[in-house]
C-alpha cells in the first residue's frame, strides 16, 4: 500500500457553529470533551504507536494497522510522522480535518511549544454520529460521554464526531501537544487554553485567534447570579475539583481568562514563563500577577467587567 499526501487546505474558522447550535440549550453543563473519554483504555498501546515512524515502511505498517481496526471506508494518512488521521467522510472531509490539525500544529509549535511529540497520535474522524457511537460501543463497550469527541491520553487517540464541526478537533489537538511540552500543566490551563480554539480564526500572519463562543452566555449568567468561581479559586483547583459538577463554569472561566490574556498579547509570555516556573509556581498565580501587573484580586474585578461587556 502506498501512502498518499493530501494537499493542505486553509480556512478562517474552525467550524464550531454547528456544534454550538446543538449545545446552547444545555448551557454550560454539556462539554465537548472530557479528560477520559468513554472509559479506561481497553488494550495496551499498540506496538506501532510506541515510537514515531522513521521509515516509509513503518508509516505503511501503521496505516495498515489502523485500516485493520477501522475498515476500508476511511482515508488514512500521516501528518509529519506524528498524527495518523483517519476520516470516513470522503476527500473533502479528510482535507477539512487535516487542515484543522495542520493549522493548529504549525501555530502551536511556532508560538507556544518547544517539544515535539515523540510518539504518534491517532485521530479518528467519523462523518456521522452513528459511526462515532458504534465505534465507541464496540471499542469501549458503552456509548461516548460526549456527542462531539474526546482524547484518550493512555491510548494517544482522539475520536471525533465531525458532524458537529471541527471546533472540538481543534480543541483536542491542543491536549497531546500541550501534555508533551508542559507535563505538569494544571487542568485549568489545560482546558482553558484548548477550549480557546473551539471557535477561532486564522489571522493574516497564520496565527490562531480564539473568538467569542457559546460558553460566554452561560458564563455571564453565572457571574450575574453569583455562581461563578473567583479566579483565585480557579487557579487552585485540582483536576478532581475542576472536572466536578461545576466543570461547565470552570471550563468557561478558564477559557475566557485565556482569551482575556490573548486579547492583551499576554497569553504567549504567560505560557512560556509559567512553564519555566511551574516547579515554584504550580498554579500559575505568581506568573499571572507578574505578566499582568496586578494582583489576582484586582484581576478578577477587571476580568469580570471585561466578560460582561463582551458581545
Amino acid at each position: 500500500m502506498r501512502t498518499r499526501s493530501m494537499p493542505a487546505f486553509s480556512s478562517a474558522l474552525s467550524g464550531w457553529a454547528t456544534a454550538a447550535a446543538l449545545i446552547l440549550r444545555s448551557s454550560l453543563c454539556l462539554l465537548p470533551a472530557v479528560p477520559t473519554g468513554c472509559i479506561a483504555t481497553p488494550d495496551p498501546l499498540p506496538r506501532y504507536m510506541q515510537d514515531a515512524p522513521r521509515t516509509e515502511e513503518e508509516v505503511r505498517r501503521a496505516i495498515e494497522e489502523i485500516r485493520g481496526e477501522l475498515g476500508d471506508g476511511f482515508i488514512i494518512d500521516h501528518i509529519d510522522g506524528i498524527f495518523f488521521l483517519a476520516a470516513d467522510g470522503g476527500v473533502d472531509e479528510y482535507r477539512r480535518c487535516r487542515a484543522t490539525i495542520e493549522r493548529m500544529y504549525r501555530f502551536l509549535m511556532r508560538d507556544f511549544f518547544e517539544k515535539r511529540p515523540g510518539k504518534p497520535i491517532r485521530i479518528y474522524c467519523f462523518r456521522e454520529a452513528d459511526g462515532y457511537e458504534r465505534y465507541c460501543k464496540a471499542t469501549y463497550r458503552r456509548p461516548p460521554s460526549t456527542p462531539f469527541g474526546f482524547y484518550m491520553p493512555a491510548e494517544r487517540k482522539m475520536v471525533m464526531n465531525i458532524a458537529t464541526g471541527t471546533g472540538t478537533l481543534a480543541h483536542e489537538t491542543v491536549h497531546p501537544l500541550l501534555a508533551e511540552d508542559f507535563p505538569t500543566v494544571p487542568s485549568w490551563f489545560n482546558e482553558g487554553f484548548a477550549s480557546l480554539y473551539e471557535q477561532s480564526r486564522q489571522t493574516v500572519d497564520e496565527r490562531m485567534e480564539g473568538l467569542v463562543n457559546w460558553r460566554l452566555k452561560g458564563l455571564k449568567e453565572a457571574l450575574k447570579e453569583g455562581r461563578a468561581i473567583p479566579l483565585e479559586e480557579l487557579l487552585k483547583t485540582s483536576s478532581k475539583e475542576f472536572y466536578d459538577e461545576t466543570r461547565g463554569v470552570n471550563y468557561a472561566t478558564a477559557r475566557y481568562l485565556c482569551k482575556w490574556l490573548q486579547d492583551q498579547d499576554k497569553l504567549k509570555p504567560f505560557y512560556r514563563q509559567f512553564r519555566a516556573a511551574a516547579d515554584r509556581d504550580p498554579t500559575g498565580r505568581a506568573v499571572l500577577e507578574k505578566v499582568t501587573g496586578m494582583s489576582v484580586e484586582k484581576m478578577d474585578r477587571v476580568w469580570r467587567a471585561w466578560v460582561l461587556a463582551l458581545k
